[in-house]
């Protein structure tokens, strides 16, 4: 009896390997960001134990991921199965991404923020559900500015680097500003920052280059006299990413910096943080336009379209649960990735642990597109290159924004 028992125990077990479905996910490991997805997913798999996740880290750098992206989908591959994507590139990875439109109301999209659901939906159709809303922040040193009297972040760019010079010419080894200013996406995203707060523009509602224009020289100017003139940001900041400004500002390096909300669980974690406690975080300053302006950011979830049905189904449970409530909450405590579910705003769990996310709400609701265009890929290239000649000093902000003017009209017209 006991034999047979043994006998229809492994047969049991058997066939439930034989019919469990693997599916495969990309994801990204900036500050705590991998480790929380690994608890997530094994959380789903012990709930789900048809289902097998794999989980397939990519690089750190978006514009080195996008290539790869384009790579798999292009050799109509069918893996991976679940794609993070950046909010940018759903109009152009569309094609190759299973519609979820009649899902709408599976994933419960009318308890997102609308903006989020909208940077998921292409000619109508919804191919990419939102995970996590990002919009660029000021971290800043609360200890150093109380202990030179300044009551109150920076307001305006200029105060920023009034601050900024006061505090490293009397402390040791000392940035004022850290940033992204390598040449990839990220570069992108500050630059509109900038840009918007200088009251410039790159693509009107129109479709037309708009870049070419004084509001555009100066922001890229002021970026550059940062570095050169002001020598309040590093030369080494023209090969920050995101984790380069971040581990600066975690040694106790920088007064300022630039980044998204990931940042924050890190920053505070004593374990790793030599500023722990210590740090502050507020709008970016305004420019001459008299505006602070946000890059909005963030990542999606998208199912390749080519994965077979069984795939699909297992990758749709998936998807909906990542997104859900409780997993969004968790998200945000522990990675500092801010939720794109209203309700959890609300939630005085998110209020205690990372109270910037809940106080900048409507900041990050209000956050700054970058031009939703199918050819964004060839734009932010095309920036990318002349934005960062201009930092390395290869040629001018003038030089570079007129340049920047002329490729960029030869991508609009499909030259």
């Amino acid at each position: 009896m006991k034999k047979l028992f043994v006998v229809s125990l492994l047969l049991v077990l058997s066939l439930v390997a034989f019919s469990r479905v693997t599916i495969t996910m990309t994801a990204g490991a900036v500050g705590k960001e991998l480790e929380v997805l690994y608890a997530q997913i094994d959380r789903f798999m012990k709930a789900n134990p048809d289902i097998k996740v794999s989980v397939m880290p990519m690089p750190n750098s978006s514009t080195e991921r996008h290539d790869l992206y384009v790579t798999y989908l292009a050799a109509g591959e069918k893996e991976p199965t679940v794609f993070m994507l950046d909010v940018i590139w759903p109009a152009e990875f569309a094609p190759f991404l299973e519609d979820l439109t009649a899902d709408r109301s599976y994933f419960e999209l009318d308890k997102f923020i609308p903006g989020t659901v909208k940077s998921g939906t292409v000619n109508g159709k919804i191919v990419a559900i939102p995970w996590f809303t990002d919009a660029g922040i000021l971290y800043y040193r609360k200890d150093l500015l109380d202990k030179y009297g300044f009551k109150n972040p920076p307001k305006t760019w200029d105060e920023l680097v009034k601050i900024a010079q006061t505090i490293t010419a009397k402390e040791k080894n000392m940035y004022g500003f850290v940033w992204q200013g390598a040449r990839y996406e990220g570069l992108v995203c500050d630059f509109m920052e900038f840009l918007i707060s200088y009251g410039g523009d790159v693509i009107d509602d129109t479709g037309k280059v708009v870049i070419n224009s004084k509001a555009s020289v100066d922001a890229l100017q002021f970026m550059v006299d940062l570095i050169y003139k002001y020598k309040v940001s590093p030369q080494a900041v023209t090969t920050y990413m995101e984790e380069e400004a971040r581990i600066s500002f975690l040694n106790g390096q920088a007064v300022f910096m630039r980044n998204w909300p990931y940042a924050w669980s890190t920053l505070n974690d004593p374990k790793e943080s030599k500023v722990a406690g210590k740090v502050g975080v507020a709008p970016l300053p305004a420019g001459p336009a008299g505006r602070s302006a946000a890059t909005l950011g963030g990542w999606m979830l998208g199912i390749n379209k080519n994965a077979t049905p069984e795939e699909k189904a297992a990758a749709k449970k998936l998807v909906k649960f990542l997104t859900s409530y409780d997993e969004q909450l968790y998200k945000a405590i522990n990675a500092g990735q801010n939720p794109t579910m209203v309700d959890v705003y609300k939630d005085p769990e998110l209020k205690k642990a990372a109270p910037f996310m809940v106080e900048l709400y409507s900041m990050f609701v209000n956050a700054e597109p970058r031009p939703r265009t199918a050819k964004y890929s060839e734009i932010s290239d095309v920036m990318q290159k002349y934005l960062h000649a201009a930092l390395t000093q290869q040629m001018t902000a003038q030089q570079a924004i007129q340049d920047m003017a002329k490729d960029l009209n030869k991508v609009v017209a499909g030259r």
